[in-house]
């Protein structure tokens, strides 16, 4: 049986309840301060317009980031960081499918997912045919033959369309990103993203 990430999989996990907000959302702890990488080079950096307007420049310190295999045979990466009032995260989802263990590569297509936790606020580019990576280049952390595969990944892209929200007419398109995070390719992401929502009438799809 394939192995769930044990960090990721909560993310995941979270997509279909971020579609309703939960009325106690103000009264929760703010969650503990992680660390990115274990050699201190951890980073994601962002601008955000639309919807969400930020221009993100997350260090290692406090930032969460983990990334597993997908079923499809891809990867996904995710990076987390409580940025709102009580302790809200922002959840930002790479799914790369092209991607292979240990390689580097350059202008590959990637779906990209955001969540504002507790708002029910929820954006997906729904297809990977709108972000695109630069370059992405993957340095062991402990490889193979260990038993642990992990790897820091690093890389650069940008979306040409937004991401948009599967609950009305709200949008929000991430103009350039870069981070350096990492993946765990011992363990295998099974968890589904919900399907897209019925369309509102008169909304033109993407």
């Amino acid at each position: 049986m394939a192995l769930v990430c044990a960090s990721l999989a909560p993310w995941l996990s979270a997509l279909a309840q971020e579609m309703t907000p939960r009325p106690d959302a103000a009264a929760a702890s703010p969650p503990v301060a992680a660390n990115c990488l274990a050699d201190g080079k951890g980073f994601f950096r962002a601008r955000l317009q639309g919807s969400l307007k930020a221009d993100l420049d997350w260090g290692n310190e406090g930032t969460e980031c983990t990334g597993a295999l997908r079923p499809d045979g891809g990867i996904r990466l995710g990076f987390s960081r409580p940025i709102y009032a009580e302790g809200q995260r922002l959840v930002l989802l790479f799914g790369i499918a092209g991607l292979k263990e240990g390689a580097s590569a350059k202008a590959l297509p990637v779906n990209v997912t955001l969540i504002r936790q507790g708002t029910g606020e929820f954006y997906g580019t729904q297809g990977d045919d709108k972000c695109t990576l630069d370059e992405v280049r993957q340095d062991p952390i402990a490889g193979i033959p260990l038993r642990n595969r992990l790897y820091k990944v690093t890389a650069r892209g940008f979306c040409i369309q937004p991401a948009r929200s599967l609950r009305d007419d709200g949008a929000v398109l991430m103009t350039r990103f870069d981070f350096s995070g990492r993946i765990d390719f011992s363990e295998a992401d099974t968890a589904d993203e919900p399907a897209p929502a019925p369309q509102a009438a008169g909304r033109k799809s993407p």
